[in-house]
């Protein structure tokens, strides 16, 4: 089974966790699919996008099967395709989608909602799960077993979402960038596009650690199905604080303390979870359940010990710094008041 990426012009297409994609094909010229995957859009009901939106539908017109994954379920609900369906999306997005859109029957946790032919997702690595049953249904239960049996995602029940206090470093890791690290994310031909996606998304897309910055031997790195991605040749990367390459068990890239998730994964471990942990450890318990609540995977046994450092020295800072103006200014009016009293 071909997958191929669409864009609307041949152009570069930027993906979540500063991953640069190279497209197959534009709209324009691509052979008509069989199946459409439509992911999340920055503004899924602009002009721009209305060639995508087009294409959508007009597969679903001629008999293909239609499917979102996480948010992407705003531009199957931008076409109209979901109206008088039942369908599901990032939980986050759920009360947005429930105003925006009545007309479709909006399923919060659950992974994926199949309403004839269109399938749509929860958050993002639910999508996993959902193409699993694509899989399952065009290639047959060997095929998607097989799968299941490298991937090990856990197919767990989504739980309620929705975020409390504990998820405070989220947040401040979004509002206070200052000093954050630069991870360089090792690409080599022939990595599983899953584990690059955990350790991109993680780290950079939804938990807010670092800067990642694609690194590799070459511009131009292909994944294990194809996939296209632009890396910034090592030699010419900036300075890294640490270098994070997914999918491997060893790696000639050099250049910063480096973590291979493959070699920190546990018997059973999905892509995900080494990630995870590593960022328990580096930012903090909390900060690890947040980004795992963010993508909807099921939280794994992390490490207890870590501690946001960076957010702890810079709120301090920022409180130092707001004491010390506002003694600064009350004693400023104490002085004037004196002067005018004298």
């Amino acid at each position: 089974m071909m997958r191929r990426l669409l864009r609307i012009v041949l152009a570069l297409v930027a993906l979540s966790g500063g991953l640069i994609a190279i497209p197959d094909y534009a709209v324009a010229t691509a052979p008509e699919p069989q199946i459409v995957v439509v992911p999340a859009f920055t503004d899924p009901a602009a002009a721009a996008e209305a060639p995508l939106r087009e294409l959508v539908n007009r597969v679903h017109r001629r008999g293909g099967l239609v499917m979102s994954v996480c948010s992407g379920a705003k531009v199957l609900a931008a076409t109209g395709l979901l109206d008088g369906r039942r369908a599901t999306s990032f939980w986050a997005d759920l009360p947005g989608l429930r105003h925006d859109h009545p007309a479709t029957t909006w399923l919060a946790g659950t992974r994926w909602v199949e309403d004839g032919s269109v399938l749509t997702t929860a958050g993002v690595s639910s999508g996993i799960l959902g193409a699993l049953h694509l899989v399952d249904r065009y290639a047959g239960p060997a095929e998607a077993a097989r799968i299941t049996a490298r991937l090990h995602y856990p197919d767990a029940p989504v739980p309620g979402r929705h975020l409390s206090l504990a998820d405070y470093p989220y947040g401040l890791h979004a509002v206070l960038p200052w000093f954050q690290p630069t991870y360089g994310l090792g690409l080599t031909d022939g990595v599983p596009e899953t584990d690059t996606a955990a350790a991109a998304e993680l780290y950079g897309g939804v938990g807010f650690t670092a800067r990642v910055v694609p690194v590799g031997d070459h511009r131009i790195v292909t994944t294990a199905h194809g996939l296209r991605l632009v890396a910034t040749p090592i030699g010419d990367a900036p300075h890294l604080d640490r270098l994070i390459v997914p999918g491997v068990t060893a790696t000639t890239l050099t250049g910063a303390p480096t973590f291979l998730p493959r070699t920190a994964a546990r018997p059973g471990d999905s892509a995900f979870d080494p990630v995870l942990r590593d960022i328990a450890r580096t930012d903090g318990r909390a900060t690890a359940v947040t980004a795992a609540k963010y993508i909807e995977y099921p939280v794994p046994d992390l490490p207890a010990s870590g501690r946001p450092w960076r957010l702890i020295l810079l709120t301090f800072a920022l409180v130092t710094v707001v004491i010390a103006i506002a003694a600064g200014r009350w004693r400023i009016k104490r002085a004037t008041q004196g002067i005018r009293a004298a």
